[in-house]
């Protein structure tokens, strides 16, 4: 036994480079099975935390509204609340806030409610002071302005009801007056309220439906006496999540079931009152998300685990073989003293066998203390470190797996007949039958799981195929490499007679050296594997963006209840220039949602990944939907036209003046009668004093009729409180009103010297000169998604939706709606025709630096802070899919970093035979020069097959897998699809690296192998 451990630590010190390589693959090997199930179950539970800390707290946490009995004080009646709502929650919940709510009541020509929370003030930006005493009040300061309140001065309440108001039936409030002591601005998200939207006003509005939704100013903040001497009230008990580092999905499934103690549209009888649930709680969507996850995130991060494992065991199994073979002297003398073929195996493994037991504890302590490195620096601060038993049961298994490959690296040289181990260098031979069909078995599997990944329909979850396909290209890939440079190498050599000795001389000895080419099935493995994962995380990270920036188009997006003509009058009067914010919503119609952009500040307010429109840069995007006229705003008291009538007429001609519509309700003037000849006339617009769009004109018979009409009509100017409305006419784009439901008696339309020439006739008949600014066109130009079909714009064109469009072209994704949406200007969307609001959602985006003035103006005119492009970045980066995909990262860095161990390695335990040969070649008087270039060129034709076989299957694993992988939650048709796209700037990256390293290889390679190449190294070798 002694002598055996001794021929053992002998046989590790004499190979010690080729030991310490081979304990370092094992323990890679190793580390890798321990790391996927740690990182995978870290991975799950870091996404745990990190999707309810940035989920808004109206999603997460509980607000349930308690009704107290008759005569029960306030103060009871908040203990009860408080009570009642702990007595349904259980699980991981922060303390609950109370607010004392007023009922409804009609007040300042809306719908107004009072609220009292005992630190109110402290989550509030305030510009006064706090309310003190009965009465008091805080408002909105968008809301104090329109109301012309002023601090320290009285407010009437109960003033004039609105016919839609009225007909709500709603109380007058208990006090007829308040005081203003304060404003403040709509609360953003973690600013202390569960849903911060609470705090904003609702606008006037009409719905598609005739419904009408009255004006809703944001919630009164007062003291607890004042609401309760309005009228009725009730308690909200607002709960929310506490979410700290180590919440576990068990404690989530908890809190989920909490959520459900007090159903929807159900009281439920407590003790003091009834409770009824006012939340948006969606707990169980995050709970089928996270399990959804869970199964997804395993499977993303075993391809890459298995990759590593494998490629470790292909550059073990290529170790441990030239160990073996260093070893054939030892193991051929023990064959002639006799040793039994059990004693000789046992001889064999011994030293393999040792390295595995090395390598045990080293693997297991890199899997951790790798484990612990990925969790710190990427996941959760304070996230506890799980160790699943997978983890052991991995390791096992591989540890297995590495004794398989040292049994087969010590069998083919033990199998050997005794002469072919007493002969020195092993020469290329005929493949074994075995390992042919073992060969073709792999590039018959590989070939069937390509078609199949190539034949499979759309994008889902990871399975088997994915898993094996980048392993299979790579080894078929290295096969192929390995069996191509060798039959070239021979062919070549036959082909050499007279030509460059250096040439000859490589090309024989690639042929004629077996140990020379093994090398480069587990370094195209190894490159090919790490293409693969480069591109998977970078393809991944690129698809983020663009998800990220579907939902934040900007670097802030602002919520706000206005509507899209109010939102861009709004961001024009605070940014002129318009530097810094813009106008945006989105619009739901069946079929082809519609994306709406200020398209004048697109592109430089909004974020446009490329991937969204890869053939279009920004400004051709806004280029292909910009109208063809922009429309004039008119501000003032007065609107005065001139026109010169020169047309037969049966009535004076008058003047309809359309400027779109506020709260639901068109806004028009009225102007005439202009009898023939030059005349002007004038009307009051009171409505524009702070601005409105000039969207279209009727010149007709009265109040914009229809009426005979044949001659000529020339608008000589528009005048606003006696001055020309600038780009009135000249730029305003006045077209014919692309309505096919208006007869129109316009036969020609021109500018000309900054009036509007129209020739009109009727013929025998009637109708109206009905104008449009704007130039707009019937069918507005859109650029549509891939997922709206064409029958759905063919809908639109037939009167089944919002306005009919004109595709202009195609693109990826597009703000809020992604693929699924048609990317339209607003002038386009809302000129010169009803919009109904309830179905648009109004945005405002905010470019990156905007001063402070502008995010102020905006906070005060009511609007609050939705989302950022970072949040939502940030949200998707801390996905388990994409936490599971950063592993590919470290898989392709640590297969770069085994291969090159491998290679240099391989290089050393070659370098006594390349410089035997060397040595042959100067002793026969070949220059040295001859042999360096010999040298060079062998090594650089190896490893550069080697490179190109691994890019390029690595290329090709990448462009089938993203076809077919979910890489992340892609469920929601607004989510961009993955671009399985190559990235030729990588590749050539990774082309010159490689080419960098591998030359530098060979040239230290040579260099060693010319400088040792003396006679005296062939003497030695004959002792």
């Amino acid at each position: 036994m002694m002598q055996l451990l001794g021929a053992i630590l002998r046989g590790l010190r004499a190979r010690a480079l080729l030991s310490a390589g081979s304990v370092l693959l094992t323990a890679l090997a190793i580390g890798s099975a321990v790391l996927g199930p740690v990182f995978s179950e870290a991975v799950t539970n870091s996404y745990v935390v990190t999707r309810l800390q940035e989920t808004p707290t109206g999603l997460t946490g509980l607000s349930r509204v308690f009704t107290p009995d008759t005569g029960i004080p306030l103060e009871q009646a908040e203990r009860d609340a408080v009570a009642a709502s702990e007595s349904l929650t259980s699980g991981p919940w922060q303390e609950p806030v109370v607010t004392v709510l007023s009922e409804r009541f009609s007040a300042l020509r809306g719908v107004v409610t009072f609220w009292s929370r005992a630190d109110a003030c402290d989550h509030l930006e305030i510009e006064g002071r706090c309310p003190e005493k009965q009465g008091e009040v805080l408002m909105l300061t968008a809301d104090a302005e329109a109301n012309g309140a002023e601090l320290g001065e009285p407010l009437r309440l109960p003033i004039y009801e609105t016919p839609g108001t009225k007909a709500l039936g709603l109380p007058r409030p208990g006090l007829s007056e308040v005081t203003v002591v304060g404003t403040y601005d709509t609360p953003g998200p973690g600013d202390g309220w569960l849903i911060p939207q609470r705090l904003t006003r609702t606008n006037e509005q009409t719905t598609i439906n005739g419904g009408y939704t009255p004006y809703q100013p944001a919630p009164i903040i007062t003291t607890d006496d004042t609401v309760t001497a309005m009228g009725g009230w009730t308690v909200r008990v607002d709960t929310p999540l506490d979410v700290p580092a180590d919440l576990t999905p068990e404690q989530l499934d908890e809190a989920a079931a909490a959520a459900l103690t007090v159903p929807s549209d159900t009281e439920l009888e407590v003790e003091g009152g009834t409770l009824r649930k006012d939340d948006t709680n969606s707990l169980a969507d995050v709970v089928d998300e996270v399990r959804f996850q869970q199964s997804t995130a395993r499977s993303s991060i075993a391809p890459a685990v298995l990759s590593l494992v494998l490629v470790a065991l292909a550059l073990l199994m290529r170790l441990l073989n030239a160990a073996s073979e260093l070893r054939v002297p030892e193991l051929a003398l023990a064959s002639l003293r006799g040793v039994t073929a059990r004693r000789l195996w046992g001889l064999g493994l011994a030293e393999p066998l040792a390295l595995l037991l090395i390598a045990i504890p080293v693997g297991a302590g890199f899997g951790l203390g790798l484990s612990v490195l990925l969790v710190r620096s990427w996941l959760v601060p304070g996230l506890p470190l799980p160790l699943p038993a997978a983890s052991w049961i991995a390791a096992g298994l591989v540890l297995v797996a590495a004794f398989a490959v040292a049994c087969v690296a010590v069998g083919l040289v033990v199998r050997e007949s005794l002469a072919s181990q007493l002969s020195g260098v092993r020469r290329p031979v005929a493949a074994r039958r075995w390992s042919v069909i073992a060969q073709l078995t792999l590039v018959a599997l590989a070939a069937a799981t390509l078609v199949s990944k190539l034949s499979a329909g759309g994008p889902g979850e990871p399975d088997a195929t994915d898993l094996v396909l980048p392993v299979l290209l790579a080894v078929v890939a290295g096969l192929a490499a390995t069996r191509l440079t060798s039959v070239l190498a021979t062919w070549w050599t036959g082909r050499s007679r007279g030509r460059s000795l250096s040439g000859f001389v490589s090309a024989r000895a690639i042929s004629r050296r077996q140990e020379g080419t093994l090398v480069i099935l587990p370094i195209t493995a190894a490159i090919a594997v790490a293409v693969f994962g480069a591109g998977v995380y970078d393809s991944a990270a690129t698809w983020r963006t663009s998800v990220a920036a579907t939902a934040s188009p900007a670097d802030t997006t602002w919520s706000t209840t206005l509507t899209v003509s109010e939102a861009v009058d709004l961001t024009r009067s605070i940014d002129p220039e318009g530097e810094w914010i813009m106008a945006a919503a989105s619009a739901t119609n069946p079929g082809a949602n519609f994306s709406i952009v200020d398209s004048s500040r697109l592109a430089r307010v909004a974020t446009w990944p490329p991937t969204w429109s890869p053939d279009l840069d920004v400004d051709q995007v806004v280029d292909a939907i910009a109208p063809a006229g922009v429309v004039p705003t008119v501000q003032g008291k007065r609107l005065s036209l001139t026109i010169d009538n020169r047309a037969d007429m049966d009535r004076d001609l008058a003047v309809e003046v359309r400027f779109g519509s506020r709260g639901g309700a068109p806004l028009k003037a009225y102007l005439g009668p202009f009898p023939e000849g030059e005349h002007t006339r004038t009307t009051r617009i009171p409505f524009c004093k702070d601005g409105c769009p000039l969207e279209g004109m009727t010149l007709g018979g009265g109040a914009g009729t229809n009426t005979a009409m044949s001659g000529t009509l020339r608008l000589l100017d528009i005048q606003v409180d006696g001055a020309p409305v600038e780009g009135g006419i000249e730029g305003a784009g006045w077209t014919p009103t692309p309505d096919p439901a208006v007869r129109t008696s316009i036969t020609e339309m021109a500018e000309s010297g900054g009036a509007l020439d129209l020739t009109v006739d009727t013929g025998d008949s009637v109708g109206m000169a009905r104008l449009t600014a704007g130039g707009i066109t019937r069918d507005r130009p859109a650029l549509a998604g891939p997922k709206v079909q064409d029958r759905a714009i063919a809908k639109l064109d037939e009167g089944y939706g919002l306005i009919p469009v004109d595709r202009v072209g195609e693109i990826e994704g597009m703000p809020f709606t992604g693929p699924s949406g048609l990317l339209v200007d607003y002038s386009s969307f809302i000129t010169d025709r009803p919009v109904y609001d309830n179905l648009v959602t109004v945005r405002v985006l905010a470019r990156a630096g905007a001063p402070t003035s502008v995010t102020e103006a905006l906070a005060e005119a009511g609007l609050s802070v939705e989302t950022t492009l970072a949040q939502e970045r940030h949200v998707l980066d801390q996905s388990a899919y994409a936490l599971a995909l950063r592993l590919y990262g470290v898989v392709a860095a640590l297969v770069l970093v085994m291969a090159l161990a491998g290679l240099f390695v391989s290089a050393a335990v070659q370098l006594p035979a390349r410089r035997r040969d060397a040595a042959a070649l100067r002793v026969v008087g070949v220059p040295r020069a001859s042999v360096m270039v010999a040298v060079v060129r062998e090594l650089a034709v190896v490893l550069g097959s080697a490179a190109l076989a691994g890019i390029l299957a690595g290329s090709l694993a990448q462009w089938v897998v993203l076809r077919t992988i979910t890489l992340g939650y892609a469920d929601d048709p607004t989510t961009p699809a993955l671009v399985a796209a190559i990235s030729p700037l990588r590749l050539v990256v990774l082309a010159l690296l490689a080419a960098a390293v591998f030359g530098t290889v060979a040239l230290i390679s040579a260099s060693m192998t010319v400088r040792g190449a003396r006679g005296a190294t062939l003497r030695e070798s004959a002792r």
